[in-house]
């Protein structure tokens, strides 16, 4: 069974928006994903890479700090409804990269950003 797509509070344990996470995780490919959502005027909604139906809550704290810059994101708000208690609910227990480059960039130095 999936999940709501705002239904998890907390990054999961290897999110690589987590500085405790293992470094390249994921491949370069999908850092490299990420680096083009954050130039691209629409931007993109990226979900848990535990494929459970959620979407990724490092993505999504990370995006709410900046005031949810992603179009993508802002359409997916407004279609799902989630509360602004959901929102200010979010947590970490772990320091988060303060930025996409910052994250992209420790996982995978050769990265051109």
């Amino acid at each position: 069974m999936t999940k709501k797509l705002f239904s998890c509070k907390t990054p999961c344990g290897n999110c690589p928006y987590r500085k405790d996470a293992p470094n390249a995780y994921w491949s370069i490919e999908e850092f490299q994903k990420v680096l083009d959502a954050e130039q691209s005027e629409l931007g993109s909604v990226f979900l848990c890479h535990k494929q459970n139906g959620s979407i990724c809550v490092g993505f999504l704290m990370n995006q709410h700090e900046r005031d949810l810059p992603s179009i993508a994101l802002r359409i997916a708000l407004i279609k799902e409804k989630p509360t602004r208690e959901y929102l200010e609910s979010l947590f970490c227990n772990s320091e988060r990269f303060e930025t996409i480059e910052e994250m992209c960039e420790t996982n995978f130095p050769e990265l051109k950003i």
